[in-house]
């Protein structure tokens, strides 16, 4: 059999290394043969002999009466001298397991055995038959320890393919590969005739995977896989794959899949396919491989020549496992890394930052090769990379480098961490960088100086001599290229050093990817990454951390996130309230809470809805749907810079939106009172939450004096109901109105809304009040929602009220959402509940009765508690969320 031969190579391309190679051969699906492999005459004497000896036992088991009867026949006439391939087949089932006393046992020998014996011909066609022939344990015939066995016919498909897929398959398809033009055409003929099925005609395709055609065929109905374990069928299919247009016709199936990502399947792939194996290896890798097929994969697909196979790669770079890969891809490649690598830098992506940084260290490492390769490239790549290399800021003279950095230590920094292949640090002034050494300096150092340990002083002292933007910078590609590089599992380090190189935008990255986290599988890296956000501490980071409490899915994050938040409320001497008002970021808004975009000629300026959505209006003062995109006539870059702020600062208040108006309401509906001067500090000053507070009527208590409803005017100074000027106390308290404090004014705050059409956040002035019934108050007990069946989400939603589910029960069912009132606690049954591990399993919750008692572990049939406890608000704030929940009833 003729070897596929390599793919095609170019001056680009440096040859596979033939140590690779040497490795992996003798795994190749027998791809590789020997030209002097012929029948191993001593195998076959050892089958031949073997099967003398243990030919009553195979007796037995044909004459049994459980053997199919075809089956039996052809075995026994094999046995007397009368040999078709089928009966060959059951024989060397049944004597290799009685031999080795195996079910599942297979002897390559009688590849070599029905070669000498019978000519390659017949032993391929019996190879056609060996998966419809099974031998199972049962009757009455001792041939293994575990039972006696019949012989059946097959199962119809090729999951259990031990002998094709197997060894013995393996040495068929070599000695074939090795065989004469005569011998194997003689094969082939009789192969032909034996491809009644898709069984057989894939074991012929694999025994002879030069003839195409037959693959072909196997490719428009390749095998079906089971999740559970190696589908068989679908490794021989990938042995036997040699041109791209078979991968077009497998479609989807194309990728592989758990079992069929060893080296054996690997290589051959990549042999028998060349250029058009990379497709396949790059979507296997978008797939669920464990960390070491991974990096299996990526291996692989490193090796493979050509343009497409190098723009996989670099598409792939901030995916786990890729980058070693892809750096030992343009050591391989160094001409195509050259032309491949600007286009994959463009962009303000991870992936683009790794690939940039990959041609910088690529060029750093090679300083002739640029110009040996300038006659190769096209314009508009040079261009790219001459701008590449101006782009870089001067290296800092020795006297300039802080003295910790200076000189290192025996340790190293690790190999993905290359000062070359990452962002430059700056000096503040930004005038000059640390020279590669320095760097390396500086990430051994922080290799060292983990959340536990805190750096030294004299490397605190370094860190304060860098610009604090590009530290950053720099700080957060050490952590993705650490991530990316498959050691997330090994060093924590590159995750804690960014409490002390990271900024407000690592910590809303840190947060956004704790958030995203969807499950307990390598839970602890962002554990340690609320670690690393604690330890930042700024507002920023801390408001982080309070919206994993709130958003995470994983309860140990919710929870870890929760602890944290309570140290550093301890250690600022506040409450969570308190805290949670003080760590919402202004986003860099002016005083007036908007945001000027220049594009050069024109100019936008940024405001927000009531919901906190961003407004935009031209400098004309129109209205505009969204920023528009910079044009031919704007700054080129003042125009795409102010572009690229407005999207930045559209997503982060996205984040926090929804979270500060819930904050707001529950503050409303809980009476929640502050101080007047942090009123003013924490809400009237605050760039974002102006545009919500403004839009309330809010009410000041005094030193004796009944409460006195005010609003926010548009300068920020205060009016009432008669939109008279009012000047606030700076003694006192303010809290939020809720409308039955307002009573006979009521009406009035409505039309003075209406008037300057004020949009409300949430419902305050229309919103719907409640009272319990006389009965209602006396008693602990409230039905008014028992029986109403509502889905399980909506019921679940009760938590953004301030609800909580109760202690699991039986089976670790939770059967209640509690809530605290006014010293007591309030419980709402639910039936048939939530499980922990999955609360949204059961879709349709029946709601039960509403209780009332003096704690979550009170006994409500015993207790004392009354719904008049509650106050008028905290009874109607009740009632509501009860009849809103019940409004959304499942239909019937």
């Amino acid at each position: 059999m003729v070897v596929h031969p390599p793919a095609s190579r170019d001056e680009n391309v440096l040859d596979i290394p033939d140590a690779w190679l040497e490795d992996l051969v003798p795994r190749r699906g027998g791809l590789v043969a020997a030209p002097e492999t012929v029948p191993d005459q001593e195998a076959h004497a050892a089958v031949r002999d073997g099967l003398g000896a243990s030919e009553p036992l195979v007796r037995k088991v044909l004459e049994y009466r459980g053997t199919v009867p075809e089956l039996a026949e052809a075995g026994l006439a094999y046995l007397r001298g009368d040999a078709t391939p089928l009966g060959a087949a059951v024989v060397a089932r049944v004597e290799t397991m009685a031999r080795l006393r195996s079910r599942f046992a297979c002897d390559p020998a009688w590849a070599d055995h029905l070669a000498a014996e019978h000519g390659l011909a017949f032993a391929a066609c019996a190879f056609a038959e060996i998966e419809d022939v099974s031998v199972l344990p049962g009757g009455g015939t001792p041939l293994l320890d575990e039972g006696p066995a019949y012989v059946l016919r097959g199962l119809g498909d090729l999951d259990h393919a031990h002998w094709a897929a197997g060894p013995a398959g393996l040495r068929m398809r070599a000695l074939l590969a090795a065989a004469g033009e005569d011998d194997r055409s003689a094969a082939a003929r009789a192969l032909d005739g034996r491809r009644q099925g898709p069984v057989q005609r894939l074991i012929a395709a694999f025994l002879m995977p030069d003839r195409t055609d037959w693959v072909d065929e196997c490719c428009q109905e390749p095998p079906k896989r089971l999740s559970y374990f190696t589908s068989f069928g679908a490794k021989m299919l990938w042995w036997s794959l040699g041109t791209a247009e078979q991968v077009e016709r497998l479609g989807d199936w194309a990728v592989l899949q758990a079992g069929e990502r060893d080296p054996d399947v690997l290589c051959t792939v990549v042999d028998g396919l060349g250029e058009a194996a990379a497709p396949v290896l790059a979507r296997s890798l978008d797939g669920d491989a464990e960390p070491k097929e991974r990096r299996r994969i990526a291996d692989a697909l490193a090796r493979i020549p050509g343009d497409e196979a190098f723009r996989l790669m670099g598409g792939r770079l901030d995916a786990v496992n890729v980058l070693p890969a892809m750096e030992a891809m343009i050591e391989r490649f160094p001409v195509r890394a050259l032309r491949i690598l600007p286009e994959l830098g463009t962009g303000t992506s991870r992936r683009s930052s790794m690939a940039a940084g990959l041609l910088n260290a690529h060029l750093q490492a090679r300083p002739r090769l640029l110009a040996a390769a300038a006659p190769e490239l096209d314009a508009r790549t040079l261009e790219a990379l001459h701008a590449l290399q101006a782009g870089r800021a001067a290296e800092a003279p020795d006297e300039q480098v802080p003295a910790a950095l200076r000189k290192g230590t025996r340790k190293r920094g690790p190999a993905w961490a290359r000062p070359t292949a990452m962002p430059q640090i700056l000096l503040r002034g930004r005038e000059h960088a640390l020279p590669p050494a320095a760097t390396g300096h500086l990430v051994a150092a922080l290799s060292e100086a983990t959340s536990g340990h805190p750096p030294a002083q004299d490397l605190r002292a370094a860190l304060d001599a860098l610009d604090p933007g590009s530290l950053a910078e720099f700080g957060w590609s050490l952590f993705a290229r650490w991530r990316a590089s498959g050691q997330a599992a090994r060093t924590g380090w590159a995750l804690a050093q960014l409490g002390w190189t990271g900024d407000d935008e690592a910590a809303r990255r840190l947060g956004g990817m704790a958030r995203s986290w969807p499950g307990q599988n390598g839970i602890q890296l962002p554990l340690k990454a609320l670690d690393v956000l604690a330890g930042i501490g700024t507002d920023v980071a801390v408001m982080q951390l309070h919206l994993v409490a709130e958003k995470a899915r994983p309860k140990r994050l919710k929870k870890r996130a929760g602890q944290l938040l309570t140290e550093v409320a301890d250690d600022r001497g506040l409450t969570m309230e308190q805290l949670g008002d003080r760590i919402v970021p202004d986003f860099g808004l002016d005083a007036d809470g908007g945001m000027t975009l220049g594009y050069g000629p024109r100019t936008f300026t940024v405001g927000f809805d009531e919901q906190l959505k961003p407004v935009v209006f031209d400098d004309r003062g129109t209205l505009r749907k969204t920023l528009p995109r910079p044009g031919a006539k704007d700054d080129p870059e003042a125009a795409p810079a102010a572009h690229r702020a407005f999207t930045g600062l559209k997503k982060d208040v996205r984040t926090v939106a929804a979270d500060q108006i819930r904050r707001l309401e529950r503050a409303m509906a809980e009476q929640r009172r502050w101080t007047t001067g942090d009123f003013r500090r924490l809400f009237v000053r605050h760039p974002l939450l102006w545009h919500l507070v403004r839009r309330l009527v809010w009410l000041h208590d005094g030193d004796g004096a009944g409460p006195v409803a005010f609003r926010i005017a548009e300068d920020r100074t205060f009016a009432d109901a008669d939109d008279e000027s009012l000047v606030l106390p700076e003694s006192g308290e303010v809290r939020i109105a809720h409308p039955l404090h307002l009573g006979e004014s009521l009406p009035a705050w409505s039309g003075v809304f209406a008037d300057y059409e004020i949009l409300q956040p949430f419902p305050q002035l229309g919103r719907p009040v409640h009272a319990f019934t006389a009965e209602e108050a006396a008693g602990s007990r409230l039905d008014r929602v028992a029986g109403t069946v509502v889905g399980v989400g909506k019921v679940l939603g009760l938590e953004r009220r301030g609800w909580e589910r109760g202690a699991a029960q039986d089976s670790g069912v939770q059967h209640c959402l509690t809530r605290r009132a006014a010293g007591r606690t309030v419980m709402l049954d639910v039936s048939p509940g939530f499980p922990v591990m999955s609360p949204a399993d059961w879709p349709e919750q029946t709601l039960g009765p509403v209780w009332i008692a003096e704690s979550e572990v009170s006994d409500p049939y015993l207790t004392e508690a009354t719904f008049g406890e509650l106050d008028d608000v905290a009874a109607s704030e009740l009632l509501l969320t009860l009849h809103d929940l019940a409004a959304q009833a499942a239909p019937a």
